[in-house]
């Protein structure tokens, strides 16, 4: 302690100057209660292991991953005091209650309270307004008493109006009333601390280890104790600042440093070893003046307020000034003279001059630029030229607005305005205008005495011939790089003695040899990269697109300043870059400018830390599933997956994600407001890897979560067996089926084998029984025909007998003889030969004729038969001993008898019916 008090008063005759000097403000991000979707006031602050931030708000707890603000409301919508992360557990303390809060497998915050382990102990009237923990051991405090927590019991340790409390060097001190300060034992036992005389009648405020001390804060004072001795820490503009603003929270940054919350102007921050006092409060962009609560984590200071949450980067290489009010407008370009700062706005020229800014007299309207010649300091304004004078504009040129001003030769200049190029001699105040140029004219260069170049404020690039005085130009020549749209926008450098130009987002080079603009393949990879400036061997690169800011030397050292570290407040396409020295340089905003620090900068990127991302909740259309173990997602939701990723505070600036399945191309983007989603996802095992990217651009933190969304029902494993089994039963199936078939196959080649062959055999027994038809049936022919034969010449002899029988003496012999020829003729036993021959070969002729026929004679019978056998008269009439005439008068009562009409015939329709 009497160290840090030689120090203090060292640097006290310095404090005047520190706190007197102009302030810029570090970067402040502010946290409306329309982003956080919750009450205004926010009690208490606490950050976690990971970064994950937590405030005890008017409606619950509040927690922020680095993404997404969630909030958790307590039964009844109990107003949350106090919180404390530690080990994976949020305790919170409220009215007449206090408990933890913990994840479930799902994501989801779910509250346990701790009252019920109190027994049959009665709470008071008690809002629980603080927890810490020491060695595993919670303590809540209420204004009425402290109750610890520990191996899942709850003992009340003292009755008392207690203020603060915290834990120093294994002993818990609390702050009772306005009593002073004090050791508490477990057994309830209060022993002063030696000298707390010196609070007597200052209630406690804060209460807190800073360094090897504790820190006690009271409404306007501050007091260190090293463990023997309690002394005040004397600075006087500090005990100035907490009598005006009211100390209400103290946070130590380290053993020299010291935030202040204040109840009146936001925040003061103190450092002991320099004595420098900075003060931030709504002026400075804090949204409200009263400090509820504070956090710190990484160097970054988080005040839970009154309205809203802010974050503030104390450390951050880059401060600002801002102009709450508006009057300032966006600066185009600002200038140092003679240690004084002026700004040139859209509004008008400022002077800055103690953390404000005054207009200029008669400096109203769009001003494009200052530049300083000779000490003398002159704007480029839209409404003229003007040189600023004893803080007051004295026109140089009222004619048109201009847009550059560039001294050609001892105190000649050159003015660019609206309609082409002015020669102004300052010794005279003598403004000319130089004839040739009719077009505005945006920027100039000077190659050497007799070349000019200029651009088109819209499209071209020219090069100028002027005289040795620089009031006449010789030539004009409209260059052309190898865009064929026209060059719009350029910009031109002197770069390492050479012409260099900015056009349509690329890069060219001027040719002294072929008068021709070459594209400059060595800054390619700058295209769409505009040039701000060049100091030593560092090139300062702008991005208008992606807004952001590029340091480098193009060989190994390469600096990024994002657009978040300038709080996106860039004046698009029209940034400026403004050296101050080696280290410090400013760059022009919206309502404002930034200061850049590049030591520390440097310095910055060196330590910068990296959280690293976590998955919070994995959820589809229906429902929520377990983080905890491999998730396993049903394909028919697979149709919308959202996963919500967290990056918990650091000075990451983004995270990326790629998602890479075994059987499914990698998808990959950049994670928006902490949520990612995937649609129509394939069945198929996948794997995350989130990627937390810091402002340098380097991913350098990794974490990874999987997933699976099953397959349809139909591709399910137990399916794919039913299918490995079915398609066996298939198979057996089949041959089964073949084999049957087969077998069937074989059968009816059998029986067609069978019935071909039968029916060969038939054939055969056919052919052989025609082939013995027609054998009887020429057997019987035959013989009918020699039975014809033979009684043909049986009854010519028997006719020749007849005629000669006279001369035959022996007339009985020829009697006999002739009857016996009769006899031979008239034989029924040839007939009965006949008739079973004929009957074999027509079976049932006989009958069939019968049946129809019952009137036939015998004689009608053989007759039918014969002329079935399609003989003729002439040859059935020795067959029936009768003459040719008889056998004719035979067929003609046969006709009757049957009913054939003489136009049939006799033969063929026998043939044909029978």
């Amino acid at each position: 302690m009497e160290k840090l008090s030689c120090k203090l008063l060292i640097i006290t005759a310095l404090s005047f100057y520190f706190t007197t000097a102009q302030e810029l403000s570090p970067p402040i991000h502010n946290y409306t209660s329309l982003d956080y979707k919750a009450a205004s006031q926010n009690w208490d602050m606490a950050i976690d292991d990971r970064g994950v931030i937590f405030a005890a708000n008017n409606q619950g707890l509040l927690s922020f991953d680095g993404q997404r603000w969630e909030l958790f409301a307590l039964e009844g919508g109990a107003v949350i005091r106090s919180v404390l992360p530690h080990k994976g557990k949020i305790y919170t303390g409220s009215y007449r209650e206090f408990g933890y809060w913990e994840k479930d497998n799902k994501g989801d915050m779910c509250y346990t309270s701790l009252i019920p382990l109190l027994g049959d102990y009665e709470l008071q009237s008690e809002e629980f307004w603080e927890i810490i923990s020491h060695n595993d051991v919670i303590y809540f405090r209420s204004f009425g008493a402290i109750y610890q927590y520990k191996e899942d019991a709850i003992i009340p340790l003292k009755r008392v109006n207690i203020n603060q409390m915290e834990v120093f060097k294994g002993r818990l001190v609390v702050g009772i009333g306005g009593d002073g300060v004090f050791y508490l034992d477990e057994s309830g036992k209060l022993e002063p601390l030696p000298n707390e005389e010196l609070l007597k009648n200052k209630p406690v405020r804060e209460l807190i280890v800073h360094g090897d001390e504790l820190l006690i804060g009271v409404k306007d004072e501050i007091f260190l104790f090293n463990g023997t001795k309690i002394q005040r820490l004397k600075n006087s503009n500090l005990e100035q600042k907490l009598q005006n603003y009211e100390l209400n929270h103290v946070l130590s940054l380290s053993s020299t440093e010291l935030v202040i919350g204040t109840l009146k102007n936001g925040i003061i921050h103190f450092n002991a070893k320099t004595g420098e006092i900075s003060s931030y409060n709504r002026r400075d962009g804090i949204q409200n003046n009263t400090v509820l609560s504070m956090a710190r984590k990484n160097g970054k200071v988080w005040l839970g307020l009154d309205n809203g949450i802010d974050a503030v980067d104390i450390h951050s290489p880059i401060k600002f000034f801002t102009n709450e009010s508006g009057e300032l407008g966006s600066v185009y370009d600002i200038v140092f003279r003679d240690k004084e700062l002026y700004l040139a706005s859209n509004t008008g020229v400022f002077k800055f001059v103690d953390n404000e800014i005054e207009l200029l007299d008669g400096a109203e309207g769009h001003s494009w630029n200052l530049q300083l010649y000779g000490g003398e300091m002159y704007s480029n304004h839209n409404n003229g030229t003007y040189k600023v004078v004893n803080d007051g504009f004295v026109p140089v040129d009222q004619r048109t607005g201009s847009f550059d001003i560039l001294e050609y030769n001892d105190n000649k200049f050159l003015i660019g305005n609206y309609t082409g190029i002015d020669y102004y001699k300052a010794a005279t105040g003598e403004v000319q205008r130089l004839s040739g140029i009719d077009f505005p004219v945006k920027q100039m260069l000077v190659e050497n005495p007799t070349t000019l170049w200029a651009t088109d404020a819209y499209e071209g690039i020219y090069k100028i011939g002027l005289n040795r005085e620089g009031d006449s130009i010789t030539s004009v020549n409209k260059l052309r790089s190898s865009n064929q749209r026209g060059d719009h926008n350029a910009q031109l450098y002197r770069v390492n003695n050479q012409i260099v130009v900015f056009t349509n987002g690329k890069w060219y080079r001027h040719n002294p040899f072929t008068q021709d603009l070459e594209v400059l393949t060595e800054w390619e990879e700058y295209a769409n990269n505009r040039l701000l400036g060049q100091h030593s061997d560092l090139f300062w690169f702008m991005n208008s697109e992606e807004n952001f800011l590029e340091i480098t030397d193009f060989k190994d050292q390469k600096i990024l300043v994002t657009a978040g570290m300038l709080n996106n407040r860039t004046v698009k396409k029209n940034e400026r870059l403004i050296k101050f020295n080696d280290s410090i340089y400013y760059i022009t905003l919206h309502d404002g400018f930034a200061k850049l620090n590049l030591e520390e900068l440097k310095a910055f990127r060196a330590k910068e830390h990296i959280s690293k991302p976590v998955v919070q909740k994995l959820h589809d259309a229906k429902e929520y599933y377990d983080i905890n173990s491999l998730p396993h997602i049903p394909s028919k939701q697979a149709k919308e997956v959202t996963i919500l990723a967290g990056l918990p505070v650091s000075d990451a600036v983004g995270m990326h994600y790629e998602l890479v399945g075994e059987n499914s191309a990698p998808i990959r983007g950049k994670v928006q407001e902490g949520k990612i989603q995937f649609q129509n996802l394939p069945y198929d095992v996948y794997n995350l890897t989130l990627t937390a990217v810091g402002s340098q651009e380097k991913a350098s933190v990794f974490s990874s979560f999987q997933f699976v969304v099953d397959p349809p029902w139909y591709l399910k494993d137990y399916m794919k067996f039913l299918y490995i089994l079915s398609l066996l039963l298939l198979v057996v199936l089949i041959y089964y089926v073949n084999r049957v078939k087969l077998q069937k196959q074989r059968q009816l080649l059998k029986i067609r084998y069978k019935k071909e062959h039968e029916e060969k055999i038939s054939k055969l027994e056919k052919e052989q029984l025609i082939n013995e038809i027609n054998l009887k049936r020429k057997e019987l022919a035959n013989s009918t025909m020699m039975a014809a034969k033979k009684n043909e010449i049986l009854m010519q002899i028997h006719g020749e007998l007849s005629k000669d029988k006279t001369k035959f003496s022996n007339q009985y012999r020829l009697k006999n003889i002739m009857t016996k020829i009769n006899n031979a003729v008239k034989n029924d036993d040839e007939w009965k030969v006949f008739e079973t021959n004929f009957n074999e070969l027509h079976e049932d002729f006989f009958k069939d004729l019968l049946v129809k026929y019952p009137q036939l004679s015998n004689r009608d019978l053989k007759l039918c038969a014969y002329l079935k056998m399609n003989l003729t008269s002439k040859e059935i009439a020795p067959l029936m001993g009768i003459s040719v005439r008889g056998v004719e008068v035979h067929r003609y009562r046969l006709r009757k008898k049957i009913g054939v009409t003489n136009s049939e015939n006799l033969t063929n329709w026998l043939i044909a019916n029978f």
